[in-house]
């Protein structure tokens, strides 16, 4: 019983937060019908034999009244916000000179990515390390929506690359702490659970889970896929369809995802036309090369985010042949050199913390 109620509370908190996020003009339409049916439940109990023609526009006044000195107040706290984000953004970009990048190169994948996004999307390429390049792409406001995203490519015959991730399912926490602590030069965050909450649980959102041959759950249904890599980090996709619990030498690492999104180079449709925040995770056809795209969303004038199937072909056009969509929203983040170089879609730009993550260690 407890348990359940604590979820309820999760879920109603969880709720509260997305009902901030909707424009004035969607909130006050559900803030009146709220104070409404307030109304009517404050009469029949205390105002039984009173003037109700009073009580009705008094308490309506108060009510609005203190929703416009609430809005205000939040009117003011975004525009900080969005000024500090605006200043993050600002000084990763003058800052990369001070990184320690190595050389630019020519990037095959990167290469054919640009020429199909001429024109859509600013694309800025650097060697984060000679087995990790990166692309920033960015699109302006036009015809399509703005959007900034992050995909980070991971050459796995490289010896020196080490796959992390989380040792073991306990406590939420940030996916800056994991990468530090398992000393990863790049890092994005994995599953969050029911809702954003702690101790919330994973409930549906569960699957395979295996670190270093031991397997930490081993939960697969045909709703999830996931992505294994061997000993020597060879990687294979398992779509959502196929059902596999078993613990092989071809999943010595595994973690799981939401849904598939492109499936042997081909996007898969999607009725959710939404752009959003997305974390995806996908693998050339041969295994050797890992793709990890984060996508910032929810902030007017920086990102609004991507469709499931706009990530996708972004993956396709980079050489990817399968990909998952993972935990998404403000979950989605992604640390590089001692930092998170995105900017989390959560109201504060902070991270979220998540009970599992992904890294990459270099040695």
């Amino acid at each position: 019983m407890g348990d359940k109620v604590n979820i309820f509370l999760d879920n109603l908190l969880s709720l509260c937060w997305r009902l901030l996020d909707l424009p004035l003009i969607l909130i006050l339409p559900i803030a009146l019908l709220l104070s409404f049916l307030s109304v009517l439940f404050f009469q029949r109990i205390f105002f039984r034999n009173r003037n109700k023609s009073l009580s009705i526009p008094i308490i309506l006044s108060l009510f609005f009244a203190f929703a416009l000195i609430v809005d205000r107040k939040m009117q003011v706290l975004k525009g900080q916000i969005n000024e500090l984000n605006q200043k993050l953004i600002q000084s990763i970009g003058e800052n990369k000179q001070n990184q320690a990048f190595y050389p630019i190169k020519e990037i095959a994948e990167f290469n054919q990515l640009k020429e199909s996004y001429r024109g859509e999307f600013e694309c800025k390429v650097n060697q984060i390390h000679p087995s990790i390049d990166l692309c920033i792409m960015k699109r302006e406001k036009g015809e399509k929506q703005e959007a900034m995203a992050y995909l980070a490519l991971i050459d796995l015959q490289n010896p020196a690359v080490s796959i992390k991730i989380t040792p073991e399912f306990k406590e939420k926490y940030l996916t800056s702490r994991f990468a530090q602590k398992e000393n990863c030069l790049l890092a994005i965050n994995g599953e969050a659970g029911r809702t954003m909450m702690d101790g919330c649980g994973l409930g549906e959102w569960t699957g395979n889970w295996i670190v270093n041959g031991k397997a930490v759950l081993l939960e697969d249904s045909a709703d999830r896929p996931f992505l294994s890599f061997d000993k020597n980090n060879k990687g294979k996709y398992f779509k959502s369809e196929t059902i596999d619990q078993q613990n092989s030498p071809e999943k010595y690492n595994t973690i799981w995802g939401r849904y598939d999104i492109l499936i042997d180079g081909e996007v898969l449709p999607n009725e959710k036309r939404s752009s959003y925040p997305r974390t995806v995770m996908g693998i050339n056809q041969s295994g050797t090369k890992l793709y990890l795209l984060i996508v910032d969303g929810k902030r007017p004038g920086h990102s609004l985010g991507l469709q499931y199937q706009e990530s996708a072909a972004i993956l396709k056009a980079a050489g990817a042949a399968n990909a998952m969509a993972c935990d998404q929203g403000g979950s989605s983040c992604m640390y590089l050199n001692n930092r998170i170089i995105t900017v989390p879609a959560d109201s504060e730009g902070i991270e979220r913390r998540v009970y599992s993550h992904f890294g990459i260690s270099v040695e």
